[in-house]
């Protein structure tokens, strides 16, 4: 009877965690996948605690543990930056351990029971303390969640607010021992704990006001990013347009070229029927240079890059026979406008100047393969891609607008190198 009411009560806090988690943060992909991912974690989980729920000496082991499993579940499956992902994985269970003891004071107190009583004997005093915390926990992860923000917070951050809640598990097994092998000063421990649980609730508020100072930073640097791009978004576009007036005027001169031959007295058909065939061709390889795909946003930026790559000397070759109608347009934009800034960049300083982009599609996604040539190895020194410029400050944020958009539509995102080639490619849930 015992074993399967533990049992039960640790799949039930296994749950409780993976609910908590994957609430918080979301799902990377929308797939069955995904279910299959959570029951084979949640069996992992409940078998960890039940595993080292048998013997309270492993109480602090039990709780890291965890923690490890929850930062490879939210890995593998969950949305949101490592960082958010190892502090929420830690925050967690450090609630879980100290809503855990502070419920066992509190009923400890409440009916004069000794705190080793409730923690080894298996009677009601217990039951209404195991109930009581899940019910706690439960309905404090609802109030988290409600308030949650989208969070980001840098890595210098991180660290800290990792290991506060960890210490927190630590600091609860002590003062559990203690009250355990020390029964008369159980009431000041109850207050312990219930100071620790203010504690523990402040780091949560440090996590979301870090967390949205880090916005307010990253958004500036964004907006100041975005005008950049915009001025050379403009630049282009008066090149591009300056190539129709070009096309426009040549086409006159064409036209009164014919007017003049059909006038001539000696005019010759075969000569004119040549000169026509020669601006056919001519036509024909016009209209190679420009991009129609039906989706005005992606006509837009495709044909401002691909001018830019022409006057930078690079040939361009896109092949495109998915239009990605399900993206809004300014996705569109931050995610082309920096693909192919990047791969400009690089292979305008390659020995062999060229950059292919394919768009095509399955049945739930859409692929998009950038192929560009590099001087040298850019993964080798830079696995992580983060920017060259000599001043970091506004720069490196082509990369996380790229990863931003591909988490937005469920996508995958791969980059890797062959044959001088530097390729990205990109998988986008068209749903």
């Amino acid at each position: 009877m015992r074993f399967a009411f533990e049992t039960a009560i640790n799949a039930l806090e296994a749950f409780l965690i993976l609910d908590f988690l994957w609430s918080y943060l979301g799902f990377r992909v929308k797939s069955a996948k995904r279910w299959w991912g959570c029951a084979l974690f949640w069996i992992i989980s409940t078998a960890s605690i039940t595993f080292f729920s048998w013997n309270a000496a492993f109480e602090t082991t039990s709780s890291l543990t965890q923690i490890a499993i929850n930062f490879v579940f939210c890995l593998f499956l969950l949305r949101g930056s490592i960082g958010v992902k190892a502090f929420l994985s830690a925050f967690t269970m450090g609630g879980i351990a100290l809503i855990a003891g502070f419920t066992a004071f509190l009923i400890g107190t409440l009916s004069g029971s000794d705190i080793a009583e409730i923690y080894t004997q298996f009677d009601s005093i217990r039951l209404i303390a195991i109930l009581t915390a899940k019910i706690l926990f439960f309905q404090i992860s609802r109030i988290i969640l409600r308030l949650k923000k989208k969070a980001h917070i840098d890595k210098q951050d991180a660290f800290p607010l990792l290991i506060s809640p960890i210490i927190s598990i630590i600091i609860i097994v002590i003062l559990t021992y203690a009250a355990m092998h020390a029964p008369e000063v159980q009431t000041f421990i109850s207050l312990a704990v219930c100071l620790l649980m203010v504690l523990y609730l402040l780091t949560y508020w440090l996590f979301i006001s870090l967390a949205r100072s880090s916005q307010l930073k990253s958004d500036y640097q964004l907006l100041a990013l975005k005008h950049a791009s915009d001025q050379q978004n403009a630049a282009d576009i008066q090149n591009l347009y300056e190539e129709v007036r070009s096309i426009r005027h040549d086409m006159q001169n064409h036209l009164l070229s014919l007017s003049r031959m059909l006038e001539a007295a000696d005019c010759k058909q075969a000569d004119v029927r040549q000169y026509i065939q020669n601006l056919l061709r001519q036509q024909e390889d016009l209209n190679r240079t420009f991009v129609f795909t039906g989706n005005d946003a992606l006509d837009a930026i495709l044909n401002v890059k691909q001018s830019a790559a022409f006057h930078a000397g690079i040939s361009f070759s896109p092949v495109i026979t998915e239009t990605l109608r399900f993206m809004a347009a300014e996705d569109i934009c931050v995610l082309f406008g920096n693909l192919l800034d990047n791969a400009i960049e690089a292979a305008s300083k390659a020995p062999v100047k060229e950059i292919s982009l394919t768009i095509a599609s399955s049945d739930e996604y859409a692929m998009i393969t950038i192929r560009n040539s590099i001087a040298q190895s850019v993964l080798s020194d830079n696995p992580l891609l983060s920017t060259t410029k000599t001043v970091k400050e506004g720069h490196g944020y082509g990369v996380k607008n790229i990863k931003k958009v591909v988490q937005k539509y469920s996508g995958h995102l791969r980059n890797y190198e062959e044959n001088d080639r530097f390729i990205t490619e990109i998988l986008l849930a068209r749903s």
